[in-house]
């Protein structure tokens, strides 16, 4: 089990950005709508997989922490 934080929502979206700002700066081309619609998966499909990945981490006790 880990006991680090779960990557959140907005950090999968932030990493999608970056991916796709990469891409097009590389020479990808992307419409404003496509970037949209790549962008609208994402904040659906994020909070799943959040959600799912959650069932692997442990919960960390602040003010009794195991090393």
């Amino acid at each position: 089990m880990k006991k680090e934080p779960v990557i959140t929502v907005a950090g999968v979206t932030a990493a999608v950005s970056a991916v796709i700002a990469l891409l097009v700066s590389f020479g990808v081309d992307l419409t404003e709508d496509q970037t949209k619609a790549i962008l609208g998966v994402v904040a659906v499909v994020a909070p799943l997989v959040v959600i799912y990945a959650r069932k692997w981490v442990v919960p960390v006790d602040e003010e009794n922490p195991k090393s």
